[in-house]
C-alpha cells in the first residue's frame, strides 16, 4: 500500500485552475521529492493530502483511506509548514509542547514526548533558547520537532531547505535521511530547487501548471536539469564575496557570468550563471572554506526552475 496516492485528481478555484489530472504515488519509507516553481500546485496537492480540502474530480488517497477530515490518518502525519509559525518569545521547550498539545491533547507524559522530539532533532541544548534567539535552520528543526513528537507514519515539509546556507542545508538532510533510516519515517518534500533534493531522495516528481511533467530517480530527473543555465544568488559579508568571487572566476567553464549588488543590512549580493550546477555548489562551498569567506545564504533563482519546467512541458 503507497502512503499517499493522488490519481487523476483536479481542482478548481473559480477560473483558477491549481490541479488538472495530476497523478502521483509515495511508497513507504522512502524519501520523496515534490518540485515545482511557484503557483505549480504544491500548496493545493498537500492541502489535499493533508485533508485540508477536497478533489473536485479523482481520487486521493493517504494509507489506503480518504484523508479529508479523517482524524485517524491525520494523526498518522506530521507537517511542517514553510512559513515561520513559531512563538518567538516562546522557548524551544514550550513551543514543542504547544505544538504537541494539538496532536496529544490527553497525554500525561506530554514533557518526556518532548523532551525525545528535541533531543531526536539535535536540539535538546537549546530548548531553553527564546525561538527568537534561533538560526533560521535551528527553528525549521523545533518545527520538526513539534511535527515528530505525536511519532507519525508520514512527516510532510514544505520548503525545509529555503533560505539554510550550505552547512545548515547539509544538517537537514542528514537529519531527515537519519528520520527516514532509524525511525522508517517516509518523507515528502516540497521543493522549488530541484538539484538540493537530487541528493536527499529515492523519487522525484515534477509538478508544473497542475501536472506532473515527469516522475523518476534523481538519476532520471538529473539528465533533464542539468542541460540548462542556472542562477545562483549568495550573500556575504563585501570582503568574504569578493574573495570567493575571486575563486569563482578561475573556474573554466563553470562560471557563465557574474554580477554584483547592494543586498542592505551590510551584505553584498552575487548573482552567478552556471551551466554545471552540482559542480558550482561543491565549489563554492570549498572556495568558501579555503578562503575562510563565510556565505550567509545561497540559493538557486526559481525563475531558472520555471524554464526548465517550460521545456518539458512543451
Amino acid at each position: 500500500m503507497p502512503a499517499i496516492h493522488l490519481n487523476e485528481v483536479s481542482k478548481q478555484y473559480g477560473e483558477v485552475i491549481a490541479l488538472s489530472r495530476f497523478n502521483m504515488g509515495v511508497t513507504q519509507g522512502t524519501l520523496t521529492g515534490f518540485v515545482g516553481p511557484n503557483g505549480a500546485g504544491k500548496s493545493t496537492s498537500i492541502r489535499i493530502i493533508t485533508g485540508l480540502t477536497r478533489p473536485d474530480t479523482g481520487k486521493a488517497t493517504v494509507f489506503g483511506e480518504d484523508p479529508y477530515d479523517n482524524v485517524a490518518i491525520k494523526r498518522r502525519m506530521g507537517y511542517v509548514s514553510e512559513h515561520d509559525d513559531l512563538y518567538s518569545w516562546a522557548t524551544v521547550r514550550s513551543s514543542v509542547r504547544q505544538l504537541t498539545r494539538i496532536n496529544l491533547p490527553w497525554a500525561k507524559d506530554i514533557n518526556s514526548i518532548v523532551d525525545k522530539a528535541i533531543n531526536d532533532v539535535g536540539m535538546a541544548k537549546f530548548a531553553d533558547r527564546k525561538v527568537a534567539a534561533l538560526s533560521k535552520g535551528m527553528k525549521q528543526r523545533t518545527k520538526i520537532a513539534a511535527a515528530l513528537a505525536h511519532d507519525p507514519d508520514l512527516l510532510i515539509l514544505d520548503e525545509p531547505l529555503g533560505g539554510l546556507d550550505p552547512l545548515g542545508r547539509r544538517h537537514m538532510m542528514d537529519l531527515l535521511k537519519r528520520l527516514n533510516r532509524d525511525r522508517g519515517v517516509t518523507v515528502l518534500i516540497s521543493s522549488h530547487i530541484l538539484e538540493e533534493l537530487e541528493q536527499l531522495v529515492n523519487r522525484i516528481t515534477l509538478i508544473h501548471r497542475g501536472q506532473a511533467v515527469a516522475e523518476g530517480d534523481p538519476d532520471k530527473i538529473r539528465s533533464l536539469l542539468y542541460q540548462y543555465p542556472h542562477e545562483v544568488v549568495f550573500h556575504s559579508k563585501p570582503d568574504n564575496l569578493k574573495s570567493v568571487a575571486s575563486g569563482l572566476v578561475q573556474l573554466d567553464g563553470i562560471v557563465r557570468s557574474m554580477s554584483f549588488a547592494e543586498a542592505g543590512s551590510g551584505l553584498l549580493e552575487c548573482r552567478v550563471v552556471t551551466p554545471q550546477l552540482e559542480q558550482f555548489y561543491r565549489e563554492l562551498v570549498r572556495i568558501s572554506v579555503e578562503k575562510r569567506a563565510p556565505i550567509v545564504d545561497v540559493d538557486t533563482v526559481s525563475e531558472s526552475v520555471e524554464r526548465l519546467f517550460e521545456f518539458l512541458v512543451a
